[in-house]
Protein backbone atom coordinates (compact mmCIF):
# COMPACT_ATOMS: atom_id res chain seq x y z
CA UNK A 1 0.00 0.00 0.00
CA UNK A 2 2.77 2.41 0.90
CA UNK A 3 4.52 1.74 -2.39
CA UNK A 4 1.26 2.27 -4.26
CA UNK A 5 0.62 5.63 -2.59
CA UNK A 6 4.20 6.67 -3.21
CA UNK A 7 3.99 5.69 -6.86
CA UNK A 8 0.72 7.58 -7.30
CA UNK A 9 2.25 10.69 -5.79
CA UNK A 10 5.25 10.41 -8.12
CA UNK A 11 2.98 9.96 -11.14
CA UNK A 12 0.89 13.00 -10.18
CA UNK A 13 4.02 15.05 -9.60
CA UNK A 14 5.39 13.98 -12.96
CA UNK A 15 2.16 14.92 -14.71
CA UNK A 16 2.14 18.30 -12.97
CA UNK A 17 5.68 19.05 -14.07
CA UNK A 18 4.98 17.88 -17.62
CA UNK A 19 1.86 20.02 -17.87
CA UNK A 20 3.65 23.01 -16.42
CA UNK A 21 6.47 22.64 -18.93
CA UNK A 22 4.03 22.26 -21.79
CA UNK A 23 2.24 25.41 -20.75
CA UNK A 24 5.49 27.35 -20.44
CA UNK A 25 7.38 26.20 -23.51
CA UNK A 26 6.75 29.19 -25.72
CA UNK A 27 9.30 31.34 -27.51
CA UNK A 28 10.12 34.72 -26.04
CA UNK A 29 12.04 35.92 -23.04
CA UNK A 30 11.09 37.58 -19.76
CA UNK A 31 13.65 38.57 -17.16
CA UNK A 32 11.34 37.59 -14.31
CA UNK A 33 11.65 33.92 -15.20
CA UNK A 34 8.36 33.74 -17.08
CA UNK A 35 7.80 33.48 -20.80
CA UNK A 36 5.86 35.31 -23.47
CA UNK A 37 4.51 34.22 -26.84
CA UNK A 38 7.17 34.85 -29.47
CA UNK A 39 4.65 35.21 -32.29
CA UNK A 40 1.55 37.36 -32.29
CA UNK A 41 -1.12 37.89 -34.91
CA UNK A 42 -1.21 41.56 -33.90
CA UNK A 43 0.73 44.29 -35.66
CA UNK A 44 3.39 45.97 -33.53
CA UNK A 45 1.08 48.93 -32.88
CA UNK A 46 -1.91 46.74 -32.00
CA UNK A 47 0.19 44.48 -29.78
CA UNK A 48 1.07 47.49 -27.62
CA UNK A 49 -2.43 48.93 -27.81
CA UNK A 50 -4.06 45.68 -26.69
CA UNK A 51 -1.72 44.99 -23.77
CA UNK A 52 -3.89 43.42 -21.08
CA UNK A 53 -2.18 45.42 -18.34
CA UNK A 54 -2.50 48.76 -20.19
CA UNK A 55 1.24 49.38 -19.92
CA UNK A 56 1.35 51.35 -23.18
CA UNK A 57 -1.78 53.54 -23.15
CA UNK A 58 0.18 56.80 -22.97
CA UNK A 59 2.79 55.43 -25.36
CA UNK A 60 0.06 54.75 -27.94
CA UNK A 61 -1.30 58.25 -27.41
CA UNK A 62 2.14 59.68 -28.22
CA UNK A 63 2.58 57.39 -31.23
CA UNK A 64 -0.74 58.68 -32.56
CA UNK A 65 0.25 62.29 -31.88
CA UNK A 66 3.46 61.97 -33.87
CA UNK A 67 1.75 59.87 -36.57
CA UNK A 68 4.20 57.04 -36.08
CA UNK A 69 1.85 54.07 -36.41
CA UNK A 70 3.19 53.05 -39.82
CA UNK A 71 6.79 53.63 -38.71
CA UNK A 72 6.31 51.45 -35.63
CA UNK A 73 4.71 48.69 -37.70
CA UNK A 74 7.42 48.76 -40.37
CA UNK A 75 10.41 48.88 -38.01
CA UNK A 76 12.55 45.75 -38.19
CA UNK A 77 13.38 46.15 -34.50
CA UNK A 78 11.69 48.31 -31.87
CA UNK A 79 12.72 48.73 -28.25
CA UNK A 80 9.39 49.85 -26.78
CA UNK A 81 9.12 51.66 -23.47
CA UNK A 82 6.21 51.63 -21.06
CA UNK A 83 4.01 54.34 -19.57
CA UNK A 84 6.06 54.23 -16.37
CA UNK A 85 9.11 55.34 -18.33
CA UNK A 86 7.07 58.16 -19.85
CA UNK A 87 6.07 59.24 -16.34
CA UNK A 88 9.73 59.21 -15.35
CA UNK A 89 10.60 61.41 -18.32
CA UNK A 90 7.84 63.84 -17.37
CA UNK A 91 9.28 64.10 -13.88
CA UNK A 92 12.74 64.72 -15.31
CA UNK A 93 11.42 67.44 -17.63
CA UNK A 94 9.24 68.85 -14.85
CA UNK A 95 6.08 68.74 -16.96
CA UNK A 96 2.74 67.79 -15.49
CA UNK A 97 0.57 66.99 -18.50
CA UNK A 98 0.78 64.99 -21.71
CA UNK A 99 0.18 68.18 -23.68
CA UNK A 100 3.24 69.76 -22.06
CA UNK A 101 5.22 66.61 -22.80
CA UNK A 102 4.21 66.74 -26.46
CA UNK A 103 5.62 70.27 -26.61
CA UNK A 104 8.84 69.18 -24.92
CA UNK A 105 9.80 66.16 -27.04
CA UNK A 106 9.67 65.15 -30.68
CA UNK A 107 9.13 61.97 -32.66
CA UNK A 108 12.81 61.20 -32.01
CA UNK A 109 11.70 60.01 -28.59
CA UNK A 110 10.56 56.90 -30.46
CA UNK A 111 12.76 56.71 -33.56
CA UNK A 112 15.96 56.43 -31.51
CA UNK A 113 14.65 53.03 -30.37
CA UNK A 114 13.69 51.88 -33.87
CA UNK A 115 16.00 50.09 -36.31
CA UNK A 116 15.73 48.98 -39.94
CA UNK A 117 17.72 45.87 -39.07
CA UNK A 118 16.47 42.83 -37.15
CA UNK A 119 18.25 42.59 -33.79
CA UNK A 120 17.73 39.52 -31.63
CA UNK A 121 19.19 38.14 -28.45
CA UNK A 122 21.11 35.63 -30.57
CA UNK A 123 22.83 38.51 -32.38
CA UNK A 124 24.07 40.16 -29.20
CA UNK A 125 27.33 39.76 -27.32
CA UNK A 126 28.31 40.82 -23.82
CA UNK A 127 30.14 43.74 -25.41
CA UNK A 128 28.32 46.74 -26.85
CA UNK A 129 27.93 46.63 -30.63
CA UNK A 130 26.98 49.81 -32.47
CA UNK A 131 23.79 49.87 -34.53
CA UNK A 132 22.34 52.74 -36.55
CA UNK A 133 18.87 53.63 -35.32
CA UNK A 134 16.24 55.63 -37.20
CA UNK A 135 17.57 58.93 -35.84
CA UNK A 136 21.09 58.38 -37.09
CA UNK A 137 24.46 59.70 -35.99
CA UNK A 138 23.08 62.34 -33.64
CA UNK A 139 21.82 59.59 -31.32
CA UNK A 140 24.31 56.70 -31.50
CA UNK A 141 23.16 53.49 -29.88
CA UNK A 142 24.54 50.04 -29.23
CA UNK A 143 23.13 46.69 -28.19
CA UNK A 144 24.56 44.09 -25.83
CA UNK A 145 23.33 41.28 -23.62
CA UNK A 146 23.70 40.68 -19.92
CA UNK A 147 23.20 37.65 -17.72
CA UNK A 148 20.12 37.91 -15.53
CA UNK A 149 20.84 34.87 -13.38
CA UNK A 150 17.23 33.83 -13.97
CA UNK A 151 16.46 30.87 -16.27
CA UNK A 152 13.82 31.28 -18.96
CA UNK A 153 12.64 28.98 -21.73
CA UNK A 154 14.18 29.42 -25.16
CA UNK A 155 12.17 27.10 -27.42
CA UNK A 156 8.81 25.42 -27.71
CA UNK A 157 10.40 22.01 -28.12
CA UNK A 158 13.03 20.74 -25.68
CA UNK A 159 13.12 22.84 -22.49
CA UNK A 160 16.45 24.59 -22.93
CA UNK A 161 17.20 27.63 -20.79
CA UNK A 162 18.54 31.12 -21.30
CA UNK A 163 20.08 33.41 -18.70
CA UNK A 164 20.49 36.57 -20.77
CA UNK A 165 18.46 39.59 -21.75
CA UNK A 166 19.16 42.46 -24.12
CA UNK A 167 20.32 45.92 -23.17
CA UNK A 168 19.86 49.08 -25.24
CA UNK A 169 22.85 51.39 -24.85
CA UNK A 170 22.57 55.14 -25.40
CA UNK A 171 26.15 55.90 -26.45
CA UNK A 172 27.47 59.16 -25.07
CA UNK A 173 30.33 60.14 -27.40
CA UNK A 174 31.98 56.71 -27.89
CA UNK A 175 31.19 53.21 -26.66
CA UNK A 176 32.47 52.73 -23.12
CA UNK A 177 35.80 50.95 -23.15
CA UNK A 178 36.60 51.74 -26.77
CA UNK A 179 40.30 51.89 -27.63
CA UNK A 180 41.53 55.46 -27.52
CA UNK A 181 38.41 56.75 -25.75
CA UNK A 182 39.05 60.16 -24.14
CA UNK A 183 39.54 60.18 -20.40
CA UNK A 184 36.50 62.43 -19.96
CA UNK A 185 34.21 60.27 -22.09
CA UNK A 186 30.78 60.33 -20.42
CA UNK A 187 29.40 57.00 -19.24
CA UNK A 188 26.90 55.40 -21.63
CA UNK A 189 23.29 55.02 -20.54
CA UNK A 190 22.30 51.35 -20.38
CA UNK A 191 18.62 50.36 -20.50
CA UNK A 192 17.77 46.72 -19.80
CA UNK A 193 14.90 44.85 -21.44
CA UNK A 194 12.20 43.10 -19.43
CA UNK A 195 10.90 41.23 -22.50
CA UNK A 196 12.73 40.30 -25.69
CA UNK A 197 12.03 38.64 -28.99
CA UNK A 198 8.31 39.10 -29.64
CA UNK A 199 7.65 38.69 -33.37
CA UNK A 200 4.71 40.74 -34.61
CA UNK A 201 2.62 40.14 -37.71
CA UNK A 202 4.14 43.19 -39.41
CA UNK A 203 7.65 41.75 -39.18
CA UNK A 204 8.96 43.64 -36.18
CA UNK A 205 11.18 42.07 -33.55
CA UNK A 206 9.79 43.75 -30.45
CA UNK A 207 11.71 44.21 -27.20
CA UNK A 208 10.28 45.98 -24.15
CA UNK A 209 12.48 48.05 -21.87
CA UNK A 210 12.17 47.82 -18.09
CA UNK A 211 9.57 50.06 -16.52
CA UNK A 212 12.11 52.42 -14.97
CA UNK A 213 14.10 52.90 -18.19
CA UNK A 214 15.42 56.47 -18.28
CA UNK A 215 14.31 57.86 -21.63
CA UNK A 216 16.40 60.26 -23.67
CA UNK A 217 14.62 63.41 -24.83
CA UNK A 218 16.94 64.27 -27.76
Amino acid sequence: MKHSIKNNILIMLGLFIACSMAACKKDGYLTDGGVSKAYTSYSTYDYLKNNQYHQFDTVIMLIDHYKLKDAVNSAKTFFAFTDMSVNGLMNTLKVTSIEQLKDSVSSKLFSQYMFNKTITLDDATVNSVLYTNEVGAIAPSAIKKISTGVPVYLTNSAPTFNYFTLEYVKVNSVVDGSPGAPADDPVDLVLQCQTTGVQTSTGTTLHVLVNNAALNKL
